[in-house]
């Protein structure tokens, strides 16, 4: 809670001095869905650089997990065209993985599989830039870093259709990082001059863990919000 506080707290620092700074600010607020999974770096090498898969460790299934995302915002004119609109925002982020697995025992070999849930809560603060190349038409770019609030992992594994109870996991993720950072690139559509839709991308640029599971992932989002600026 202490960091929520100073994350918060921070932010509200960073909104005032700007507000004596800039423009006449506008306030606002955001209510939208995200649509979540991990990237598994091994397997894309966009803004990572050449990275091997881990030998014996099959590229993962996955479905990408619905969430929630609201928050505020201020809206600052810098230039003409150039806003500054940074926001704070809960988010709900999510994966569910699945992999194929095999196990030898003595001569015998078995298949199955693993599959695992994650369900993270963060309060993320976005300070992003805006250019209007149009009054109805947005491009939005910036940084995004995030504290987890919340988290779980929901682990089943199953062995030629019998449970393995005993590697089940129903707990907080193992070496989950309590920090994450990213970069958002969207835009966004005016609807009217208060009301507004944003669809945004966001690709994580930090481990999600900080264990060694054989696997490097981050985070990555697809979102859509409704805003709407008061006068």
């Amino acid at each position: 809670m202490k960091k929520i506080f100073i994350l918060i707290l921070v932010t509200f620092t960073f909104l005032n001095t700007n507000s004596q700074n800039l423009s006449v600010p506008h306030y606002g607020i955001k209510l939208g869905y995200n649509h979540s999974s991990f990237n598994f770096i091994q397997y894309n090498k966009l803004y990572f650089g050449t990275k091997n898969p881990t030998e014996g460790y099959a590229k993962p299934n996955q479905i990408a997990n619905p969430g929630l995302k609201g928050g505020f915002f201020v809206d600052l004119k810098i230039s003409k065209k150039w806003y500054i609109s940074p926001t704070l925002s809960y988010s709900q982020f999510g994966s569910e993985t699945r992999i194929d697995k095999q196990w030898d025992e003595d001569t015998i070999r078995t298949y199955g599989f693993m599959k695992e849930n994650f369900n993270m809560e963060y309060i993320t603060l976005d300070p992003l830039f805006e250019y209007r190349p149009v009054d109805k038409i947005t491009l939005i770019v910036g940084p995004s870093i995030s504290y987890l609030i919340s988290n779980n992992l929901l682990r089943y594994i199953e062995e030629e259709g019998i449970e393995r109870t005993s590697d089940g996991v129903n707990d907080e993720i193992p070496g989950v990082s309590e920090i994450d950072a990213g970069l958002n690139l969207g835009i966004s559509y005016f609807i009217t001059e208060n009301l507004d839709v944003d669809f945004n991308t966001y690709l994580g640029m930090i481990g999600f863990e900080t264990i060694d599971d054989g696997y490097d992932k981050t985070l990555k989002a697809f979102s859509f919000s409704i805003g709407y600026t008061f006068n």
